[in-house]
């Protein structure tokens, strides 16, 4: 009979949150899908990492176009190359997009274990990965195409996983795959080797530690720097920091310790991202030191710049700081023993408010899975009428479906391109319509272009 009982608690352990990151694959698959074929998508960033999955599974050099430099100097994303030879058989923005629902979905599953372990508890446990998955910080990522941070949230759950769990092998596994996804991974690393000290686990945090600074020092300002002469100090130009090399950070940190705090509270703007990120966990994170010490000196880094994007939830910025959330809820739920009714009631309102309201990604897919996209079969009929061999410009939302090549601007750069591909029904960023419009009128009088496709809204210009 205990058997038979212990079978089934660890049943219910996988099967439940398998359930769950199943059928949040389907939805992110088909809202991120559903964008892309709407020509929704962008240049930034699916396109760059669409170009750059297409050249590693070509055996090429994987110089983005659309970056003007080696992808791998502006995002260590080894990640790709890996992925690279799944993407030669599907040779589509949309296998990149559905990785992505797997990668972040299956993310799920960890945070589900650790919470029902330490909590004993499956309703809170199931709350927890329910938070996780319908975030700010995953929603926005998930709806912002295609990122290298919004991946890396599977194996950084991970290795809470095996570090909670003592698996020490494929802790460390992990912890190497990991700097294979993006270069601030060794940030949450260093945080994670802290916390571990702090926890008496002082011979693994110390290692912890060490292998973080070892990771940031190849990566960041050797490898990085080796590809691209300025990717060392790539960001300090954009902080409001007084600081002009990296060291001059710890020096600030010695002399005006004031300045953290001074970074992180000084804008509405912040103290909203604050709001949404830790509202999804009940505000229950704050109790944690593991949050201090992994999500804060992330969110200060972005607070400091001068890139107000960088500030919100938008975009992909907040995606790899949510496992780390979900995880210190857990730990503060079961050091203090808070009531778990006020809890639960807590969870289930700030999720009917947040990432479940009814105006939300989540809804608005279940009650309309699959979009008409019906008017715009044109656009892609017509698409398919360029070499693939041949150098494009085109407008953001179009450059996703023809990324697949050596050589892709983003418009109005042009460069040696022989073809051009505009529409102006289509969103005209970083142009106003009225810009693009123009440019049209220019490139129909130009004696080096000429017509080559005209439908509707969508016209292809090839060079003369």
């Amino acid at each position: 009979m205990l058997k038979y009982f212990s079978a089934l608690l660890m049943a219910q352990r996988i099967i439940i949150p398998s359930l769950l990151a199943a059928l949040f694959i389907v939805i992110f698959s088909l809202h991120t899908l559903n964008r892309h074929f709407s020509f929704n998508s962008h240049a930034f960033d699916l396109g760059i990492h669409t170009q750059a999955t297409y050249l590693y599974s070509q055996g090429l050099t994987p110089f983005s176009t659309l970056k003007h430099m080696l992808i791998l100097a502006d995002h260590f994303g080894l990640i790709l190359l890996l992925i690279s030879p799944l993407y030669k058989l599907f040779p589509d923005a949309s296998t990149l997009l559905i990785l992505q629902a797997i990668f972040v979905a299956l993310s799920c599953i960890p945070i589900y274990a650790i919470a029902q372990d330490r909590l004993k508890n499956t309703l809170v446990s199931f709350l927890i990965a329910l938070s996780y998955l319908t975030s700010q910080g995953i929603i926005s990522a998930v709806n912002f195409d295609f990122h290298l941070a919004t991946i890396s949230v599977l194996p950084l759950s991970l290795i809470l996983y095996f570090w909670y769990f003592k698996k020490w092998r494929m802790y460390w596994i992990i912890l190497a795959l990991s700097l294979t996804f993006k270069e601030d991974i060794p940030i949450f690393i260093l945080g994670l080797g802290l916390f571990q000290i702090i926890k008496r686990e002082i011979k693994l945090g110390l290692l912890t530690v060490i292998f973080a600074l070892v990771s940031v020092y190849i990566i960041k300002f050797q490898i990085m720097p080796f590809l691209w002469a300025g990717a060392s100090s790539a960001y300090l130009s954009a902080s409001i920091l007084p600081i002009n090399q990296p060291l001059d950070l710890i020096l600030l940190i010695l002399t005006r310790p004031s300045i953290f705090t001074d970074q992180l509270f000084n804008s509405p703007i912040k103290m909203q991202t604050v709001d949404e990120l830790y509202r999804s966990f009940d505000f229950l994170p704050v109790l944690s030191i593991l949050s201090w010490l992994t999500v804060f000196p992330s969110l200060f880094l972005r607070f400091s710049s001068t890139y107000i994007q960088t500030w919100t939830n938008n975009f992909h910025h907040s995606a790899n700081l949510i496992p780390f959330l979900a995880v210190s809820s857990i730990f503060a739920l079961s050091k203090f023993n808070i009531p778990l009714r006020p809890v639960i009631i807590l969870f289930i309102f700030f999720l009917f408010t947040g990432g479940l309201a009814p105006n939300g990604l989540v809804w608005g897919v279940i009650k309309n899975p699959i979009q008409d996209i019906s008017h715009l079969q044109y656009i892609q009929k017509s698409l398919q009428t360029i070499s693939s061999s041949a150098s494009v410009s085109a407008q953001s939302p179009i450059i996703p479906h023809l990324a697949n090549r050596e050589q892709i601007f983003f418009f109005p750069e042009v460069f040696g391109a022989e073809y051009i591909v505009l529409d102006s029904s289509l969103s005209s960023y970083p142009m106003n319509p009225d810009s693009l419009k123009e440019r049209i009128a220019t490139f129909k009088k130009s004696n080096y272009w000429k017509i080559k496709l005209e439908d509707r809204s969508l016209i292809i210009f090839q060079r003369r």
